[in-house]
């Protein structure tokens, strides 16, 4: 540690510099992270009762909630496993270590990255983050956040980080088994006792400003005639509008009846008269006051003079260079 004196007609001014914090800091870590894995070598952790323990949990209506996310993206609602289910499944199956750290930051832009660590199978993942300060506001568009909202904004972003993290380094089936338990609790709940479970989610809806109206709109049938399994998606939704991570805009979509589908209407059609009698076809083509056109005489096809016809559509889907546009969408959150 060096340190400079510096000696004026009104004080005597010393400063020490702080070039050994660095090395401690980092010897401190590294004594923590020696101890940490110590420790799981010396108490492995047991598979059969982290299993256990995880279903428990799931079994708890509370966290059964909790345990997946939604959010609609091209006409469906896309599920996976919460935060919360990351971490108790991390918690449980134990000797892995998991956080987020801010790596960079300035007037207009944040860089955090996540990281999860089995100490066991020294299995460690790492994933970043760049991000914009702003939020979004009805009224003003995208505006600067103050320090409250600039702290939600890092700790959401970071959540779905570290979640990603710690679902890598878990076992799947593990994962799949604890969502699974956690829908049939909530389906259980829902079935012992429907009137209450059908209140529980009007009256959660109702703090998001969304009616019974709105939900039976959604269902396509009035909420007396919900099933468990639609309970359960009910309550999936209103956590994910809840916790920010989607609008009731987007589960909005009207139900399509059977006329909007595409079935013709027996009253478009016109009575019979004279002019569309005993014509077979063409006079049944006549539907909401529009005459059928004759049809035209076909013509032969003239031929090309050595050139090749363009295959229909885009090329590249015949050559296989382009992949499927349905799988644009699936990450990008």
């Amino acid at each position: 540690m060096s340190s400079v004196i510096e000696e004026t007609a009104l004080a005597i001014r010393t400063e020490q510099s702080t070039e050994l914090a660095p090395t401690a800091s980092a010897a401190a870590m590294e004594a923590e992270i020696k101890a940490a894995i110590t420790v799981a070598l010396r108490f492995p952790r047991n598979e059969d009762k982290a299993f256990q323990k995880l279903m428990k949990s799931c079994q708890r209506p509370s966290f059964a909630e909790d345990a997946s996310y939604s959010f609609p993206r091209a006409g469906q609602d896309i599920t996976g496993p919460s935060i919360y289910l990351a971490r108790e499944a991390a918690r449980v199956w134990g000797n892995i270590r998991h956080g987020v750290n801010i790596i960079s930051d300035d007037e207009e832009n944040r860089t955090i990255e996540a990281w999860a660590w089995d100490l066991e199978t020294n299995d460690k993942v790492f994933a970043q983050d760049s991000f914009r300060k702003l939020i979004y506001r009805k009224k003003g568009g995208w505006i600067k956040p103050d320090e409250r909202d600039l702290r939600e904004l890092t700790n959401r972003r970071g959540a779905i980080l570290k979640r990603n993290c710690i679902l890598e380094v878990l076992p799947p089936d593990l994962i799949d088994d604890a969502r699974q338990e956690a829908v049939a609790t909530m389906q259980k709940g829902a079935a012992a006792d429907p009137e209450a479970a059908r209140k529980k989610i009007i009256m959660a809806f109702s703090q998001i400003n969304v009616t019974p109206d709105m939900l039976e709109n959604k269902l396509g049938h009035p909420l007396a005639q919900c099933s468990p399994a639609e309970i359960a998606e009910l309550r999936t939704i209103y956590k994910s509008i809840a916790d920010g991570n989607s609008t009731w805009a987007e589960y909005s979509e009207p139900h399509k009846t059977e006329a909007e589908k595409g079935k013709l209407n027996i009253s478009d059609l016109k009575p019979s008269t004279s002019e569309n009698r005993g014509h077979g076809e063409e006079g049944l083509s006549q539907v909401a006051g529009k005459k059928a056109e004759p049809e035209k005489p076909k013509t032969a096809a003239k031929a090309t003079d050595n050139k090749k016809q363009e295959p229909i559509g885009n090329s590249n889907y015949a050559t296989g260079d382009d992949g499927d546009p349905a799988l644009d969408n699936l990450f990008q959150r």
